[in-house]
């Protein structure tokens, strides 16, 4: 696979397999075709590693050998990728088909360390519950989000070479979000693009945070 221009899509999961084939599937169903996905299996008791493992080479299976929370998984996944992007799909949300193709596109018309897009919530059963609507953006915007915080996770594009140089990585001392200490870390240095349209699905269950 050419480094160039190429995703890695982190799918972290912890029995996941409710939803985690649709969740697969929507990467499959990219109109951009040049990813591949790291599927982080973080010592899963339920049928993730043989759903998982039922697809291609372009999905790469890890498994860990200890559950930890999410900073450390998230981090050892995140060692896996080489690729010049990074996004970021758990195992029980959607991407929209052409989510890739927009993340790229803004990523490659700037010099953006970190992408995100509005996202569509959607219930366990799968219907709409609302959109999320952004109120910022691209540019220079760590003031704002320090005062309200709008990144969703599912919906993150990051430059590698951003998270290379600056050594950054997720929070290993946090037991929740420990995204929100990465991808503020980002802002603080570098300008963020912001895809207005929801490019993704959220699902909102009885376990979210």
């Amino acid at each position: 696979m050419k480094q160039e221009s190429c995703v890695s899509i982190i799918m972290n999961c912890y029995n996941g397999e409710k939803y985690l084939r649709e969740a697969i599937d929507s990467v499959y169903a990219q109109s951009y075709k040049h990813w591949e996905i790291i599927f982080w299996d973080n010592a899963s008791t339920d049928r993730t590693s043989q759903i998982a493992q039922s697809y291609d080479s372009r999905l790469r299976y890890f498994r860990a050998k200890v559950n930890t929370h999410l900073g450390p998984a998230r981090n050892m996944a995140l060692e896996k990728a080489k690729t010049t992007y990074i996004a970021f799909l758990d195992s029980d949300d959607i991407y929209l088909p052409h989510a890739l193709q927009r993340q790229v596109e803004l990523m490659e018309s700037a010099d953006y360390g970190l992408v995100y897009s509005g996202t569509l919530i959607i219930g366990e059963d799968g219907r709409k519950i609302k959109r999320q609507k952004l109120r910022y953006s691209s540019g220079y915007i760590l003031d704002k989000l320090l005062r309200r915080y709008e990144i969703s996770m599912c919906s993150v594009m990051i430059r590698r070479s951003v998270i290379d140089q600056e050594g950054l990585g997720f929070g290993e001392e946090l037991q929740y979000c420990p995204e929100h200490n990465l991808f503020m870390k980002i802002a603080a240095q570098h300008k963020v693009g912001v895809i207005h349209d929801p490019i993704v699905k959220y699902r909102w269950s009885s376990s979210s945070l």
